[in-house]
């Protein structure tokens, strides 16, 4: 089978829909080789290489708003509203621990310099604070500081990080934008009824373990902020006021960008095979809706899988 490399890109929230993309590759048999992330995708892809992505998904499917705000650390304001090690911190302590270079799956983090403007690659050292990183959107979370570098959210410069994935030397790119702005089709929507529809492997004992050994670390770190934050940030995220919210707004203003940036980036550099799930009735700080986004991703690349097929049937060329 051909090498095989996935560009996981930007957008909040929506970023679940990863899940559902690499759920239905799983099933299909599809070995991935690399994976370039930009920001929720570098977060993701960097929980998949670490063997994680059982843990995370059983962990956010029954996420609620009030569970959301307890994972979240109010800064005074002076370059961002929360600390994003905050949300870092809910990582295991396996990817506390791991090393870029260690994973089995090739992966590079897409951030942004702050003061240049300029686009890092981030292929080594530590995972966590590369995702760290690459998931700081501005002005919301503070930036990371990595020696006399001040890095942002990978998005703004690279929402779906194609030429990176590329440079993994795979030779297929399977590449996943969040942003699509674009008419329904049939099939985008799908009611939650509280089902299932993308199977999961089953877990071995070990797993059960990791599984609850993450779940504890995260309630052994935040019990004792909940009732502080909720006090703090709850205003802000759920508020009846019809004027959007300051993370609405930030939200919205740069969802826009990242949509004009996507569009150019995909011209000046096109992957073999373009998933596009329907998210634009998630907005990107919907985090407790896992559900509906993993089944929207899911749905997406099982459309796709033929295509895919076909790919890696056919001799491709990238001249």
């Amino acid at each position: 089978m051909k090498s095989i490399g996935l560009a996981l890109g930007s957008g909040g929230a929506r970023g679940w829909a990863h899940i559902g993309v690499l759920r239905a590759l799983q099933e299909a048999g599809i070995r991935i080789h690399g994976i370039s992330g930009a920001s929720i995708g570098a977060l993701v892809g960097a929980i998949h290489c670490a063997g994680e992505l059982d843990e995370l998904e059983d962990f956010i499917r029954d996420l609620s708003w009030k569970d959301i705000l307890t994972y979240f650390d109010l800064v005074f304001p002076t370059c961002g509203l929360l600390d994003g090690n905050k949300v870092c911190d809910l990582l295991s302590d396996r990817i506390q621990g791991m090393k870029i270079e260690e994973s089995e799956i090739a992966f590079c983090c897409v951030a942004t310099d702050l003061l240049k403007g300029e686009e890092v690659h981030l292929r080594s050292g530590s995972m966590v604070d590369a995702v760290r990183a690459s998931i700081s959107v501005p002005g919301i979370f503070t930036p990371f500081c990595r020696g006399d570098l001040f890095l942002g959210d990978g998005g703004i410069v690279n929402p779906v990080p194609v030429d990176v994935a590329r440079s993994m030397g795979v030779e297929v790119v399977i590449a996943v934008n969040l942003n699509r702005n674009g008419p329904e089709r049939t099939g985008d929507r799908d009611d939650d009824d509280g089902t299932d529809d993308q199977p999961r492997t089953e877990s071995s004992e070990a797993a059960q373990l990791r599984k609850q050994s993450f779940l504890k670390n995260i309630s052994d770190r935040y019990s004792d902020l909940e009732e502080n934050l909720h006090a703090k940030v709850g205003r802000w995220f759920v508020n009846e006021d019809p004027c959007p919210n300051i993370f609405e707004v930030i939200g919205t203003s740069l969802n826009v960008m990242e949509q004009q940036v996507t569009r150019s980036r995909l011209e000046a550099h096109s992957p073999d095979l373009l998933i596009e799930p329907h998210l634009n009735d998630f907005a990107i700080f919907d985090f407790h809706k896992a559900k509906q986004i993993i089944r929207r991703g899911y749905a997406a690349m099982k459309e796709q899988l033929p295509a895919l097929e076909t790919l890696l049937a056919a001799d491709v060329d990238h001249s």
